[in-house]
């Protein structure tokens, strides 16, 4: 029988239970796995955001806090998927960052201006043509956007 007092699509006691003595008995190396698939899932939709970094970011404090834990060759590939999130990151922001200066350079049809990237987004006050290249390099834990003035 349900208890009346449990909200509908919530979990009965019993359930969390079960799900806590799962918990319980996994292999910790398999649930530091599963919690990064999900933020390794979560930067790859974010992309080209700044909130892409933080999940980013927070992936290879995983791998540095789990390594002694874990198998060398899972922390190896673990350590390759932030490499290549962190490249695909920098380049879907260059990527940002010059469609604003394609937008100004070509005007819209029918006499609109062309849209102004936002204040802290890739190709605001930091994405021109006089930014140097350094600018790009991925410093962890750094967000990439200018300090507020």
């Amino acid at each position: 029988m349900t208890d009346p007092r449990q909200t509908p699509g919530q979990p009965s006691q019993e359930d969390m239970r079960a799900y806590l003595e799962q918990l319980r008995e996994a292999d910790a190396a398999g649930l530091v796995a599963e919690a990064f698939n999900l933020l390794a899932t979560g930067a790859q939709v974010k992309l080209g955001r700044p909130d892409a970094r933080v999940l980013i970011d927070s992936l290879a404090a995983v791998v540095e806090a789990a390594h002694p834990a874990m198998p060398a060759q899972v922390t190896e590939q673990m350590r390759q998927g932030v490499a290549q999130l962190q490249t695909a990151q920098v380049q879907a922001e260059k990527e940002a960052a010059q469609q604003p200066a394609a937008d100004q350079a070509a005007p819209a049809a029918g006499g609109e201006q062309p849209s102004t990237p936002t204040p802290g987004s890739p190709g605001g006050a930091t994405g021109g043509s006089g930014q140097r290249m350094t600018d790009r390099l991925w410093v962890p834990g750094r967000d990439p956007r200018p300090p507020a003035p």
